[in-house]
């Protein structure tokens, strides 16, 4: 058992490493097609690990299965119905469920407490490390859209997604600690942002800090409490004065257009509308457009359309398929539409975007009951606040950012162990009144 421990360990993280050093390894040569199937072909042989325990203990954990096994049904009847190509009906149930298998076969191996511990410090290591990277990119490269971090070398919505998910962290520290150093690192992070040229990180920033002190002044203190109070009003300045500080520095979020350029918040709001409602002579080029647009493509279609999509894999890139770029060249739906809703939806459905959302909803939901028991210490609350952090991270992505969550093995690997970790965290269980929660 106890090598069977190891192995599952060493193996976990050789899949991290690889998810999170995609892009440094494209810079020295790596096509990033090679390096993903690396990595799914590792959570390959780990599942069939999971699977081979699975049928020697006649058990296994699978926390929403049945509705992924819903899913499941509605791609083949989508598939079927639409006449898609199989190719493309092959490559976006390998796209979507390689990530599953991972997450299944967490709960269906042996990890010792100790090893769990270990691959999150890992985590949390790997995401350290962007820092480090993304100012090597400043001093080499400058400012843009490419080498976001070590984890890859062109994929611009990571440097506002990947930030996140460690402030989520790092928020989570300070409110159960109350460590002003928690949010000094946090600028830290969003300096990705920074260098990549992002605004989004600063709205995205603001709803999860709010968000975040919510949940936890619904269990720790009630609002206005002195406590509180003491606790929230220094990080909230602080916190204000690094985010005019990015405003200034980045020359996309002040009207000069210049580093060190004005903090006007009129300008910026302007301008973040503008760029998300932007046409360029094609129509759903804003995020906040494409939705629309996607859905009136879809009603053109017809009822069966609007209801499981045109067919699971129809806006796959490839370069075996007819289309290189689906989603602009047949259905003429600008950068806008490559947020998540847009991509599931047009693909599956409304039915698949409901059973999508469902699956992640229980996640969230699962976590929210552990939180909300008073028995549990502080110190497993911020790995608790960090998941629920996650899950605002992924609904504000699928919904209005990108389809990084979909896709970036990084990122919805952290997501799937994050809710693996806090779900079977062993200190949880040791309060017999936690077990009937699960």
């Amino acid at each position: 058992m106890v090598r069977e421990s190891h192995l599952n360990y060493y193996l976990i993280s050789i899949i991290l490493i690889l998810s999170f050093s995609k892009g440094l390894l494209a810079s020295y040569g790596l096509n990033e097609i090679i390096s993903q199937l690396m990595i799914e072909s590792l959570i390959v042989l780990l599942f069939l690990k999971s699977m081979y325990n699975v049928f020697n203990n006649k058990s296994i954990t699978a926390p929403g299965f049945v509705i992924n096994m819903f899913l499941l049904g509605l791609i083949v009847i989508s598939y079927f119905l639409t006449h898609v190509d199989t190719l493309k009906m092959v490559l976006f149930v390998r796209g979507y469920f390689i990530y599953y298998m991972f997450f299944y076969a967490l709960f269906n191996l042996d990890i010792s407490a100790m090893k769990k511990n270990k691959i999150k410090r890992l985590i949390i290591f790997l995401f350290i490390i962007q820092i480090l990277a993304t100012i090597e990119k400043l001093l080499t490269f400058g400012t843009g859209e490419v080498h976001i971090g070590t984890m890859s070398y062109g994929e611009g919505s990571l440097a506002t997604i990947m930030p996140l998910m460690a402030i989520a962290y790092l928020i989570s520290n300070y409110l159960v600690y109350n460590k002003i150093k928690y949010v000094f690192i946090s600028l830290l992070f969003i300096m990705i942002g920074l260098a990549s040229s992002k605004i989004g990180i600063l709205y995205y920033v603001i709803v999860l800090y709010v968000y975040l002190i919510y949940i936890y002044s619904e269990i720790k203190h009630p609002f206005l409490n002195t406590v509180f109070l003491r606790k929230i009003i220094p990080s909230t300045i602080f916190l204000s004065i690094l985010l005019m500080l990015f405003v200034s520095l980045n020359p996309r979020a002040n009207p000069e257009n210049e580093v060190g350029g004005s903090v006007d918040i009129e300008y910026l709001i302007e301008y973040s509308v503008r760029y998300q409602t932007m046409t360029r002579g094609i129509e759903g080029d804003g995020r906040f457009d494409a939705p629309g647009v996607a859905l009136d493509r879809m009603t053109d279609g017809g009822l069966l359309n609007v209801l499981v999509g045109f067919g699971p894999g129809e806006l796959t890139k490839s370069s075996y398929l007819k289309y290189k770029k689906p989603l602009l060249e047949k259905y003429k739906i600008g950068y806008g539409g490559r947020i998540g809703l847009v991509l599931i939806m047009m693909q599956l459905g409304i039915i698949g975007v409901i059973i999508f959302l469902v699956f992640h909803a229980l996640l969230y939901i699962r976590i929210k009951k552990l939180y909300n028991n008073h028995k549990v210490k502080d110190k497993y609350k911020i790995y608790l606040m960090t998941f629920l952090g996650f899950s605002l991270i992924y609904f504000l992505d699928f919904f209005t950012y990108s389809n990084s969550f979909l896709g970036n093995p990084a990122l919805v690997l952290t997501y799937f162990y994050s809710f693996y970790y806090v779900y079977t965290y062993d200190e949880l269980y040791k309060d017999k009144t936690l077990e009937s929660r699960v």
